[in-house]
């Protein structure tokens, strides 16, 4: 039992237009339960992307010697190294792109490894991303 609304799949497939609207309309998420154990959550998106505002994407800086810059995601065990900050941004942006493309693609493998199961959150965050731009904010560096 749970706080939220909730309906068995079949409910929610006969209304789903309805649902949508109340969901979307009254900000109100609703768990859909199918064979009694399986649940999904249904939420917009805007507040999705509020409940993981707190996952912090943004690196460390590091100036090199050479002149060049390290950016450095530890948390997520992401690092990349470009002759300007603008490469360097722009090459995060990539390897986000990328690593959160690969994750959700196997997430299953990810999701019950001890040290990615925990990253889940900031790659949903990438995801939600509609560009890399979207994505570059995300860095906090510009």
């Amino acid at each position: 039992m749970t706080m939220l609304s909730e309906l068995n799949l079949t409910e929610a497939r006969k209304g789903f237009s309805s649902l949508y609207d109340r969901v979307f309309n009254t900000f109100k998420p609703t768990v859909i339960t199918r064979k009694g154990s399986e649940q999904v959550l249904l939420l917009r998106v805007d507040l999705q992307k509020s409940l993981l505002s707190h996952f912090s994407l943004k690196p460390e800086i590091i100036s090199e010697n050479d002149g060049s810059v390290t950016l450095s995601l530890d948390h997520l065990e992401l690092y990349v190294n470009g002759e300007t900050l603008v490469e360097a941004i722009n090459l995060m942006t990539d390897d986000l792109k990328f690593y959160a493309e690969d994750y959700i693609e196997r997430s299953q493998l990810f999701l019950h490894a001890p040290n990615r199961s925990s990253h889940f959150p900031y790659v949903l965050r990438v995801l939600l991303c509609n560009n890399d731009e979207e994505i570059r904010d995300l860095l906090e560096l510009e």
